[in-house]
């Protein structure tokens, strides 16, 4: 469509990139486009930028793209003298200003669900769009141009006054649906969920209001200002990153508030008229005296926040100096024990062997019996003073080590040749394979290696009430490493059990029912003796009832 009034009639000049002209530089209304537009972008962006892979920053960031192209388009037929030229971008303004409201819907969405809509909800919206592809383009959309004054306005068909402005109603009705099923989950802080939607629906509704004012009573310059539904959607996003630390954004968003400021006052360059300039003025002082207030008060309470964390550090820190304390004084007073009640102990076995060998004559079965579980008692108490005299040793450091090369292979066959008597008397079948490449040379101290493997050979006897227990060696030249497994048809253990059990004191249940003596170091101390001599100590085990397999890993010599 071609232009025929004479611009000379209607004092119309020519555009420079499509938004410059006179017809609009200088007035409040070309201003309030670009600052909405600039506004919501340089946030949407920071906020992208927090968090690039964040669905709600993703959707931000299209809305405000789609409200910016729309601004840009809407400046077209401001600044353009040309009736094609009008006609054209107004009948694309559509497109732009429904996918706005999309954008809207999937912010909301993805805030709430972090994940953006079913495809059966994308596959309505684009059936939803069908009729403004086919009549986008038609006299549904648009009527004609408007020749009888020089204010460049185009007819309006149903398509816009009806189809167009319902769409957007739609969408402001699902996301305030939304915003109720939200705060009916109580999934997240009530005010936070309040501030974010009432900030996108204001915006919405403001700017659909702005249109249909327009378009219903030609009134495009009243219209203008539901354009700054932008900047209100933009501060209360401002404050919710803020106030809430929505989407880790809070340094961004303050950088995005001082790029905000700045375009106010770079804006005043484009201003021809004090009274605009102190419109601009005014919305600014108003503006950022809202934000900054605001700022300035979570930034207040930060501070507050930040001197009780210091002070509740300093106090965890003497705490945590106390309790390390407290913990030598308890590993020094268990050491101190154990030595005194090592003497004792002694004495008792000792004593107690000679009595059951005969050494003092000859015993009646009724008083051997007696003397005999005392022996035992005592060998199980000796036991435990050891391993917490062990402990001590670990967690002070004073642990000694006493490195040597040795053949695992006939260590390990000693050990298993002196508890076959009790693998026997069980009924329980003890083999043991090797399986080097080497010789089975290892670097460590003899006697730890020793009560390492006889630790866990016990623990297999102990827990198997019946079937095998296999001992195979075997070496990785490559890894330098030499491997001792350890597996056995006993009560397994389950999945919870195998995450801590080489932690101090752990038992799983079904090990108590079967050998309530235990103290629960022994795992405790294999693994960190093995781990101190270069190697280390692990367990799997298919499940309660299913068996377990130890692992014994040490340096091998080449």
């Amino acid at each position: 469509m071609l232009n025929i009034v004479d611009p000379s009639i209607c004092l119309w000049s020519e555009t420079t990139y499509l938004i410059f002209s006179a017809n609009t530089a200088g007035t409040f209304l070309y201003y309030s486009h670009l600052f909405p537009s600039i506004s919501g972008l340089i946030i949407a962006i920071f906020v992208l930028r927090a968090d690039i892979k964040n669905k709600a920053a993703q959707a931000l960031l299209f809305t405000t793209s789609m409200f910016a192209v729309w601004c840009f388009l809407d400046l077209i037929t401001w600044a353009s003298p040309r009736s094609d030229i009008i006609m054209f971008v107004w009948s694309t303004l559509m497109y732009f200003e429904l996918l706005m409201y999309v954008g809207a819907f999937y912010f909301i969405y993805s805030f709430f669900n972090q994940k953006f809509p079913s495809f059966k909800t994308e596959l309505a919206i684009f059936i939803m769009f069908l009729p403004l592809i086919v009549f986008g383009h038609t006299t549904l959309n648009l009527k004609g141009f408007d020749f009888t004054n020089c204010l460049r306005y185009a007819s309006e068909g149903p398509l816009w006054q009806y189809y167009v402005y319902g769409f957007e109603f739609l969408f402001v009705g699902l996301i305030l649906l939304l915003t109720i099923k939200e705060l009916h989950s109580k999934r997240r802080n009530t005010q936070e969920i309040v501030l974010v939607s009432a900030g996108i629906l204001l915006f919405l509704l403001a700017f659909s209001t702005g249109n249909i004012v327009g378009s219903f009573f030609n009134d495009w310059k009243t219209g203008q200002i539901g354009l700054f539904g932008m900047p209100i959607f933009v501060a209360f996003l401002a404050y919710i990153l803020v106030r809430y630390k929505t989407f880790e954004a809070k340094l961004l968003a303050t950088e995005a508030l001082m790029a905000g400021q700045l375009l106010l006052l770079i804006s005043l360059l484009f201003v021809r008229t004090i009274e605009n300039a102190q419109i601009i003025a005014i919305i600014t002082i108003l503006f950022f005296s809202v934000l900054g207030f605001l700022l300035i008060k979570s930034v207040r309470q930060e501070v507050v926040h930040r001197k009780e964390i210091e002070t509740l550090a300093s106090k965890l820190e003497g705490s945590n100096m106390k309790l390390k304390e407290l913990d030598k004084m308890k590993s020094e007073f268990v050491s101190i024990a154990s030595h005194q009640l090592r003497s004792p102990l002694t004495s008792i076995r000792g004593y107690t062997s000679m009595i059951l060998e005969g050494s003092y004559g000859v015993l009646p079965q009724k008083i051997k019996d007696p003397i005999e579980r005392i022996n035992q008692s005592a060998r199980f108490m000796a036991s435990s003073v050891e391993d917490y005299l062990n402990v001590s040793r670990i967690q002070s450091g004073n642990m000694r080590y006493e490195y040597s090369d040795f053949n695992i292979v006939k260590i390990t066959e000693t050990i298993i040749e002196s508890l076959r008597p009790l693998t026997i008397k069980k009924g329980l079948l003890l083999t043991f394979k090797t399986d080097l490449l080497k010789q089975g040379i290892t670097h460590a101290d003899i006697g730890k290696t020793r009560q390492v493997i006889d630790n866990l050979l016990n623990n297999a006897l102990k827990y198997t009430p019946r079937g095998s227990i296999a001992v195979l060696i075997h070496d990785e030249p490559k890894t330098k490493k030499i491997y001792i497994n350890i597996s056995d048809t006993g009560i397994g253990m389950s999945p919870h059990h195998l995450s801590n059990m080489f932690e101090k004191f752990a038992r799983a249940s079904n090990a108590n029912e079967i050998d309530v003596d235990g103290t629960g170091l022994g795992l405790f101390i294999a693994r960190r003796m093995a781990r101190e001599m270069g190697g280390d100590v692990t367990a799997t085990s298919k499940g309660t009832d299913e068996g377990s397999e130890f692992t014994v890993e040490l340096p091998m010599v080449l």
